[in-house]
């Protein structure tokens, strides 16, 4: 993933004219991988500030959510299910899993030595990668196919990465302004989830929402708050995710909803968080090269979304 937002970054660098020159090819790398390594930093260190401060302030949330238990006493019918409720609630401790989040964050940086060495590798053998591909074949048709495939896989991932990133800009930014107006703590770091959970189909965007909307009930010691603050911020995803993404998007990716479920458990059960986010990426890549070739073409036809794909 950081070894493609390198190569991503270095396109868009390279559209920069110094005396109707371009910059240097080492420079340009350079550059983008300097960019994509602060902005990861920038991520790491906003994440970990924000549980930090959590983890200080969680006791007082839990009182909070026993106090909300507790006033529920006076409804009908809750008596039988009441102590029963709080005993749990008392056994509960977010301290220790709040600060287990926070020490594998603190192990993924640690990690960022052996993270920047594999990139380094990605980019030295990328210029040979091409010339690698056009060595199996010395037949010209099957070198022009092979390039004709491989740019169809970078265009498609390219368009889906680029409108993926500006409809979850655009929802993390709406719902960071809906989160200061009911006063909810840390809307940065809810604002930010909701940008990331965006990207995993279906399920990113109601968890997303799920997060501050519970947040807020602990906060405010109110289930209303919590009905109010998911009711908002899920019609925000829900008209920037079937009304406005779609027609930007159109049919890019020609995906099936079904074979992006599948690929999203399967994905999942795999690689966990991450394989959620690279499971349309991947499904997407399936789908084009599958489509290319007649022992495979049945494949693509069915993680499409109509049956409708180009010619071989």
């Amino acid at each position: 993933m950081i070894w493609y937002s390198i190569y991503e970054l270095r396109r868009l660098l390279s559209k920069i004219k110094i005396k109707n020159r371009s910059l240097p090819e080492w420079l340009l790398t350079a550059l983008a991988f300097i960019i994509i390594l602060l902005i990861c930093v920038g991520i790491f260190e906003l994440i970990t500030l924000n549980l930090e401060l959590i983890i200080k302030k969680s006791p007082d949330y839990a009182q909070n959510f026993k106090a909300m238990i507790a006033g529920l006493q006076r409804l009908e019918g809750f008596n039988e299910i009441q102590e029963r409720a709080l005993s749990r609630l008392q056994e509960f401790n977010a301290q220790p899993i709040l600060t287990g989040l926070l020490n594998s964050l603190t192990n993924i940086a640690g990690n960022i030595i052996v993270i920047v060495i594999y990139v380094s590798f990605l980019l030295v053998e990328e210029k040979f990668f091409y010339k690698k591909l056009h060595a199996f074949s010395a037949d010209p048709e099957k070198k022009e196919r092979i390039d004709t495939v491989i740019d169809e896989i970078t265009d498609a991932i390219r368009k889906y990465i680029s409108v993926k990133t500006q409809m979850s800009l655009l929802t993390g930014l709406l719902s960071y302004v809906i989160l200061l107006m009911f006063k909810v703590d840390f809307p940065v770091l809810w604002a930010f989830l909701i940008f990331l959970l965006n990207y995993i189909p279906y399920i990113g965007s109601f968890v997303a929402t799920l997060l501050p909307a519970a947040f807020a009930m602990f906060q405010f010691q109110s289930f209303l708050m919590f009905f109010w603050v998911f009711l908002v911020i899920q019609s925000v995803q829900l008209l920037v995710g079937n009304v406005l993404e779609p027609k930007i998007m159109g049919r890019t990716l020609n995906l099936s909803p079904l074979g992006v479920m599948l690929a999203l458990t399967f994905w999942g059960i795999i690689w966990g968080v991450l394989g959620m986010f690279l499971s349309v990426p991947i499904t997407s890549v399936m789908l084009i090269t599958f489509s290319r070739f007649e022992s495979t073409r049945f494949v693509a036809i069915w993680l499409s979304e109509t049956g409708e794909i180009e010619p071989a």
